[in-house]
């Protein structure tokens, strides 16, 4: 019986210790406690899981110290695959951006989270890189479709992380390789086949073979077209997860003041403000602008050229013409403005 017992596999990490909401500072942990010395001497002999449930063993006693975020996180990470990214990213926003007064230790704070950060990160694009090399099962259960989900609800978290790295910690070296593992993922993202749920049937048209028969004869206008468009048919777009996330931070923000909790609503706002400042409508609008990108890529070597003639007076008065008339610039195009 007692064989049995020890040969039963650990339980999984408790993945939520580093989602609450902290209102104390914790107690200190000297660096000479043996309980820290047991996970940094884990880190060092690369038994990474081992070293994420002696962290997750004192982050459950209260003991929230900045070095044992790290070795938590990877050990989520070496755990969960690709699917526990959003616990990992939600872990690194709490703790830079809502609980980092309440961390520990209270001296050189700062210096013990980026060099232990900076390690996880470091690691992390590592075992990424490595399993995409050499596309073992890991890689090819990091491929499957229903990866995407787990990936878009991280990456909505990245532009505050990345702002955070700085306001926690002004001089750090985690920005890189966290831009690192960011632009991997994006690219890994982009990569993933669609779940079948997604992809829906093409609309069917019921038109009158009158009317059909007649359009095929009429010719094609499409300035005129443009035109007649009614006023009411707005375009519509699927929101992006980044931009989702903003949303439900404005909705925070407001139900924070409502309640008069000023403090935390301040937290809100100045991750909205940074927002605000550094705003990439790719980011936050991708659908927006996927086409165009992939319309210039498709045609660079012929738009290239003329982007290199935009002092000649034909290139500036198309371009004042597209400024103050967009209908009549691409009417002309069409030969329906001569």
């Amino acid at each position: 019986m007692a064989e049995s017992a020890k040969s039963l596999p650990p339980s999984p990490l408790q993945r939520q210790l580093l989602e609450k909401l902290l209102d104390a500072e914790a107690p200190d942990l000297e660096s000479s406690d043996d309980r820290l010395e047991k996970v940094n001497g884990l880190v060092s002999k690369s038994a990474y899981l081992d070293a994420a449930r002696a962290a997750e063993a004192l982050l459950r006693q209260g003991l929230y110290d900045v070095r044992l975020v790290g070795p938590y996180l990877l050990g989520l990470f070496i755990e969960g695959g690709l699917e526990a990214m959003p616990v990992v990213f939600q872990g690194l926003s709490r703790t830079l951006l809502i609980n980092w007064q309440y961390f520990g230790p209270r001296e050189r704070k700062d210096v013990f989270a980026d060099g232990g950060l900076r390690w996880m990160l470091k690691v992390l694009n590592k075992h990424l890189e490595h399993h995409e090399r050499l596309k073992d099962e890991t890689w090819q259960r990091w491929s499957a479709p229903t990866n995407r989900e787990p990936l878009e609800q991280a990456l909505t978290l990245s532009e505050e992380i990345f702002s955070a790295f700085a306001r926690a910690m002004p001089r750090n070296g985690c920005e890189a390789p966290f831009r690192r593992l960011t632009q991997w993922l994006e690219g890994h993202l982009q990569s993933l086949p669609a779940p079948a749920s997604e992809e829906e049937p093409e609309p069917e048209h019921e038109e009158a073979p009158a009317e059909v028969e007649e359009e095929s004869r009429a010719p094609a206008r499409p300035a005129a077209s443009a035109r007649s468009a009614p006023a009411s048919a707005v375009p519509t777009m699927p929101v992006s997860p980044a931009l989702a996330q903003l949303m439900l931070k404005l909705a925070a923000f407001d139900t924070l003041v409502a309640r008069q909790d000023f403090q935390r609503a301040s937290v809100v706002a100045a991750d909205v403000m940074n927002v605000v400042e550094h705003f990439d409508p790719r980011v936050y609008l991708p659908a927006l602008f996927s086409r165009f990108f992939a319309g210039l890529s498709t045609n660079a070597e012929q738009v290239e050229p003329l982007l290199q003639s935009t002092e000649t007076l034909s290139f500036r008065a198309l371009d004042q013409l597209y400024r103050v008339d967009l209908e009549t610039f691409l009417a002309q195009g069409t030969g329906e403005g001569e």
